[in-house]
């Protein structure tokens, strides 16, 4: 393939997974696990609950005692009190019962728990005048899980729900996959610094800010480079700052002009142009290579088509860094609520709005409602995804649609696809 040629989408995303493998594992406390992508097999310690316990604010007592309830009810002596974390040795014989918290450990003897409104209280104990079947409000030992039961797998998004669980097994620390470290940076004479506070005629770096939010929002770690003039020795220098990490990202100077110095800054620093060019709009200027250890994307310096080649091409190889399988954006199919044209020669993204309505999803092109590109990007929540080879869409073609702004938790609502190529 000569490397210097636009290549499909397909094509170059398969390029960068190939160029991609999952990063080694460290140790995290539990309190800094969230978001981060489990790297080994989770089973539980011990049997859960380690004993039986009760459901409810109650009293426990055995299920034998309140057979053949006489009219007036049934009186059971009251001998103590157990609640959660209680190390209980106590016992209950006939006739006899124990209050007891929600959690706490039903004592030896006693097979069933009544809850508190159930009940009345009498003076020194409790009377009942409902029967109760063993077992009734009480959480069995190892109900929830099992001694060596295996819980969670390797590449699960732990959230808030996953580390509740594993405080419960008695975990304090889990082994998570090492973040991503990527280091951005933008390019061109006319950008001032994003510290500097500018003029009426200044342009702000901000695609430092879309990037920077985009990689941790992949489950990266982001550095800050700030923004290079159009010199090669500037952007070279500035690129080797950034090769210790796994990736670095550019904006701006992918083309092919005198003032594009992209590629040329790669082939000085000794690197292998993966390609150059991708067969989409917009985005149609990226380009990826390796420098050493590290992948270089070189991104459009247009804020939209930057947007779109991170989530095509920079977003897959974080994902598989993590050693995620859904590397992809999810998609869903929606009605198009108009007619849209575009370039029939391109993979074309649409930003767009996704309604959930009653007879379905329908999607609405948000260039056709909003006047300017940034209040397109604005009102977006998704992207159309028109396949080369289709130049017009009719309103109501059903069409390909990627929700925006999903964390990685929301990949499990979607099924993953296959690797392209």
């Amino acid at each position: 393939m000569d490397k210097s040629e636009t290549i499909s989408l397909e094509e170059a995303q398969r390029l960068i997974l190939g160029a991609v493998e999952a990063l080694d594992s460290e140790v995290v406390p539990l309190a800094e696990g969230c978001g981060r992508v489990l790297a080994e097999e989770v089973r539980a310690r011990r049997d859960y609950p380690p004993f039986r316990r009760s459901a409810v604010d109650g009293y426990a007592l055995r299920s034998e005692d309140l057979v053949n309830l006489p009219p007036e009810g049934m009186i059971l002596k009251v001998q103590g009190i157990v609640g959660p974390g209680a190390s209980s040795e106590a016992r209950i014989g006939p006739g006899e019962a124990i209050r007891i918290l929600t959690g706490g450990p039903v004592p030896a003897g006693a097979d069933a728990v009544v809850p508190q409104e159930m009940v009345e209280t009498v003076p020194g104990g409790i009377r009942l005048h409902v029967a109760l079947k063993p077992k009734d409000y009480v959480i069995p030992a190892g109900s929830e899980a099992r001694e060596g039961q295996s819980l969670m797998t390797p590449g699960l998004v732990l959230g808030a729900l996953e580390l509740t669980v594993l405080a419960d097994l008695g975990y304090r620390e889990v082994r998570v996959r090492r973040r991503p470290r990527v280091a951005v940076l933008t390019t061109g004479d006319e950008l001032a610094a994003a510290r500097d506070q500018g003029s009426p005629d200044t342009v702000f770096p901000s695609n430092l800010q879309l990037l920077l939010h985009l990689v941790r929002a992949a489950g990266g770690e982001a550095l800050s480079l700030e923004a290079v003039k159009d010199r090669r020795d500037l952007l070279s220098a500035a690129l080797r700052r950034g090769l210790g990490g796994e990736i670095v990202i550019t904006t701006g100077g992918t083309g092919r002009g005198d003032r594009d110095l992209v590629a040329a800054a790669v082939t000085e620093l000794g690197g292998e142009l993966l390609f150059r060019g991708v067969a989409m709009r917009p985005g149609k200027q990226a380009l990826s290579a390796r420098v050493g250890d590290t992948l270089l994307f070189g991104l459009p310096g247009r804020p939209s088509a930057a947007h779109i080649a991170f989530l095509q091409l920079v977003r897959p190889a974080l994902l598989a860094m993590l050693g995620l399988s859904r590397v992809f954006l999810p998609e869903v199919t929606a009605r198009l609520d108009r007619p849209l044209r575009v370039q029939a020669d391109l993979t074309s993204f649409i930003h767009c709005r996704l309604f959930l309505v009653g007879d379905g999803p329908e999607v609405s092109p948000a260039d056709a409602e909003s006047g300017g590109l940034m209040a397109q990007m604005l009102a977006a929540n998704s992207l159309v995804v028109i396949p080369p080879g289709r130049e017009q869409l009719e309103a109501g073609e059903r069409v390909r649609v990627q929700p925006l702004n999903l964390g990685l938790e929301a990949l499990r609502y979607f099924r993953a696809p296959g690797h392209p190529g």
